[in-house]
């Protein structure tokens, strides 16, 4: 694919949006268990996969890879140790050389982390850094770590210092489709 080839980055990108599975291929069955007609008849000649809801879904977690898992592995020329591989692999670029007092500044690297109140502001509008109620600067004056000291904090503040109670878990909207 070109960089200006549209066509092809449409449907690249049409691609990587599709589900894992057609809906238009499972349905519920009247006992409840799950069918999934397959594409093609499997070596069994079966063209229906028959199961168990929580059968189902051991399915379908088991195609989900482990955290900190590479999904991409390089044999041959291209493995991580092989003789051959600087020679089809590009070389890093050499370093920058030094620069004259004529010459522009250079752009500032990126921090390679955000800071956290940083990432608040911009995923949720909130600055921390501002007091609520008279719009003045705040700082950090203190991190709690232990659990026991936070809820001593929060109690003489009269804050609730026990964790809201998690709601029970629902199936999925596209579950109710079929009952």
């Amino acid at each position: 694919m070109r960089e200006n080839d549209r066509v092809g980055l449409e449907r690249l990108a049409n691609y990587g949006a599709r589900g894992p599975l057609s809906l238009e291929r499972l349905s519920l069955l009247p006992d409840g268990r799950l069918a999934y007609r397959m594409k093609r008849p499997s070596a069994s000649g079966a063209t229906e996969l028959v199961l168990s809801p929580v059968a189902f879904l051991r399915r379908l977690a088991a195609l989900i890879p482990p955290p900190s898992v590479h999904l991409v592995r390089f044999f041959g020329v291209l493995a991580p140790n092989a003789r051959l591989r600087p020679l089809v692999v590009p070389r890093k670029p050499p370093p920058p050389q030094p620069r004259s007092s004529d010459d522009p500044p250079a752009e500032a690297a990126r921090p390679s982390r955000v800071p956290w109140a940083h990432l608040l502001k911009r995923t949720f509008g909130e600055d921390v850094f501002v007091c609520d109620r008279c719009g003045g600067p705040r700082r950090v004056v203190a991190c709690v770590f232990s659990a026991t000291i936070a809820a001593r904090i929060l109690q003489h503040l009269h804050l609730p210092s026990r964790p809201l109670p998690c709601a029970r878990a629902q199936d999925p909207p596209q579950l109710n489709l079929y009952a």
